[in-house]
């Protein structure tokens, strides 16, 4: 029988930790679980409740538990956790978020077995928010179908907490060249296109599982300082995958840093306006394209 790795990483989640144990430990499985959870250095009480909660842990579930004793910071973090994994199979939920379905991992496992062309699945994840405009709201639609890197890579549609993959992947080279940049943001969605070189991606309309939505996310508001880091990430994703997948990447480099130089002058911050001008000229062959989205 195979095993299931679980990836939880924690960073000042003493009020969401528990539910997310909670989630993991009503799985319903007939297969070994080994659960690796990773605290990046919590200055709250997240650690303890963890200790507390695993001690009531199910008879087929493995524990490796790590309290780090500095910050490594969120990628770094998940690099460590991906090290510690023995499973042929790894699954993703972050500390404070939860999975909901009591099925959700025998579900994903029983259709990476019975389907060895694919080599990942995810299903549909529900928004749970203070923001009444977007609780319960869904995430991103997902179809019944399979589904391909570019898409993956030009739309957010795979949450981390619906990903089921197998653990292959991690030794090809897109996940290889991922595991060289630790000072990358945004390293899942890399993560999850490299699994289209080890199979099929297949996507299900099924919700089972919750994301919380924080304001203060790395995801959410406008940071120029961080999309110089998105940058870097997509450069390294066009140079991986090349094709189509390069092309998108470079364009999306080229819109990024125009939209921040030309909003940079106007505020008068020229350092890092430059910053963004380097990226401009770097990818200046996607000019007649930006032209002919907006003139033509």
């Amino acid at each position: 029988m195979n095993k299931v790795s679980i990836i939880v990483l924690t960073y000042n989640q003493e009020n969401f930790i528990e539910k997310n144990l909670q989630g993991i430990f009503m799985q319903k499985v007939n297969f070994p679980v080994e659960l690796i959870i990773s605290d990046d250095c919590s200055p709250d009480n997240t650690s303890f409740i963890i200790e507390e909660y695993i001690k009531n842990k199910p008879s087929h579930v493995e524990i490796k538990f790590t309290k780090h004793e500095k910050n490594l910071g969120s990628t770094p973090n998940f690099y460590y956790a991906l090290n510690q994994c023995t499973g042929d199979y790894i699954a993703f939920c972050e500390g404070d978020d939860y999975w909901t379905d009591e099925n959700k991992l025998q579900t994903q496992y029983d259709f990476l077995e019975n389907n060895p062309e694919y080599s990942m699945c995810f299903h549909q994840v529900k928004n749970i928010s203070s923001n009444p405009l977007i609780n319960d709201t869904i995430f991103a639609k997902v179809e019944d179908r399979d589904y391909s890197a570019i898409e993956i890579f030009q739309h957010w549609i795979v949450h981390t907490t619906s990903v089921f993959m197998n653990a292959k992947v991690l030794k090809n080279k897109a996940a290889q060249t991922l595991l060289k940049h630790p000072e990358l943001l945004y390293f899942d969605t890399f993560l999850y296109m490299a699994c289209s070189l080890n199979g099929k991606i297949h996507g299900s309309s099924k919700t089972m599982s919750c994301y919380l939505r924080h304001e203060e996310g790395i995801s959410n508001g406008i940071n120029y300082k961080r999309d110089l880091k998105h940058n870097h990430l997509d450069e390294i994703i066009a140079e991986t995958y090349g094709g189509k997948i390069k092309e998108q990447a470079n364009w999306q480099i080229f819109s990024r840093s125009r939209i921040a130089f030309s909003q940079l002058l106007k505020q008068g911050k020229i350092r890092l306006a430059l910053q963004h001008l380097q990226w401009i000229l770097k990818k200046k062959g996607n000019l007649r394209i930006y032209l002919k989205k907006k003139y033509v």
